[in-house]
């Protein structure tokens, strides 16, 4: 195998191993890959695209500011004909590396149209509405697949599970709602993402009665630290510089629920070079494992920082015919 093959090689396992592990179907401990909770459903799934499809769309939809431009972008793209979502797509990818290529008219008003289209299901102006379809649509991490050139079959079946959620979360009070997530094969990445959304909404809406020592001081999107983390909640007390990191957990939390704060923790850190950083572990259930590795950590943190969890009784039911 020449240099030059070997060089092609090692970048191609690269951009594999990124998108693996940025798709979290795999984790690297101690230097080993070890497939993951979600890797091994991935494998499990009789229809692996559509799988991956709910991956690429939840993951994305946690991060967007907008959700609801999010999810007009997708309404609007899978009942676009296949010729125009050509042209949508040629207009995103237009002028990144191997995607240049010259636009028609024809494509430039078909984007056009698209913007202007998602912009009246939302009623958002076009300037953020472009923005958020041309982060929703194309892929962010080398050697990812774009959910843009997922089968529209798919990418129509996942969005009718966030309409059916999104229904159900507009006609039902959170706070009076008992629920019960129910499975027999129907809670999805798509609920249980939605679900921690739905939670992350109900938390920031009633922030000041909840913390009135805290603000939030994250812009209401998630923090993005310095190692690429994104924390849920990113908030600091009113009356000195002390940061505190909110995780949130909407089913029972493994007791590495408790290491992922503390590494949030720590980072926040060192990056603002401070001991004064709170975590906030919000939860369903707090399980043993948890409570005792929580009783031992509490004595080994630095004197200005501290962990609390609040255990929450949001309960939902929900089915899919």
């Amino acid at each position: 195998m020449t240099h030059m093959n070997k060089n092609k090689l090692s970048e191609a396992t690269f951009e594999r191993l990124t998108a693996l592990k940025s798709y979290k179907l795999i984790s690297v401990k101690k230097r080993r890959l070890r497939a993951t909770g979600r890797g091994f459903n991935f494998l499990k799934s009789e229809n692996k695209q559509y799988y991956l499809g709910k991956i690429l769309l939840t993951d994305k939809y946690r991060r967007t500011k907008h959700p609801d431009v999010f999810l007009a972008c997708y309404r609007e793209f899978v009942t676009t004909s296949e010729e125009k979502r050509a042209s949508i797509r040629k207009s995103i990818f237009s002028g990144r590396g191997d995607e240049d290529e010259d636009l028609s008219e024809e494509d430039f008003t078909s984007y056009r149209e698209f913007i202007e289209n998602v912009a009246k299901r939302c009623g958002r102006a076009d300037d953020i509405v472009g923005k958020v379809c041309d982060l929703a649509l194309r892929n962010t991490i080398v050697g990812t697949i774009a959910p843009i050139d997922l089968p529209v079959e798919e990418l129509s079946q996942i969005v009718a599970e966030f309409d059916a959620l999104e229904k159900f979360f507009l006609t039902n009070d959170p706070g009076k709602t008992d629920l019960e997530a129910n499975s027999e094969g129907i809670t999805t990445l798509v609920i249980d993402n939605m679900l921690e959304l739905h939670l992350e909404d109900v938390v920031r809406r009633n922030f000041h009665q909840l913390f009135p020592d805290l603000e939030i001081v994250d812009k209401n999107q998630h923090y993005r630290t310095r190692d690429g983390t994104y924390i849920d909640i990113f908030c600091k007390h009113k009356q000195d510089d002390k940061y505190t990191v909110i995780e949130l957990k909407r089913d029972k939390p493994p007791s590495n629920a408790l290491v992922q704060l503390l590494d949030y923790m720590n980072q926040i850190m060192e990056e603002f070079d401070t001991k004064k950083v709170a975590g906030i572990l919000i939860c369903k259930e707090i399980d043993r494992r948890t409570k005792s590795a929580l009783g031992a950590i509490q004595g080994s943190l630095p004197e200005d920082s501290n962990i609390s969890v609040i255990e929450f009784n949001l309960k939902m039911e929900y089915s899919c015919m």
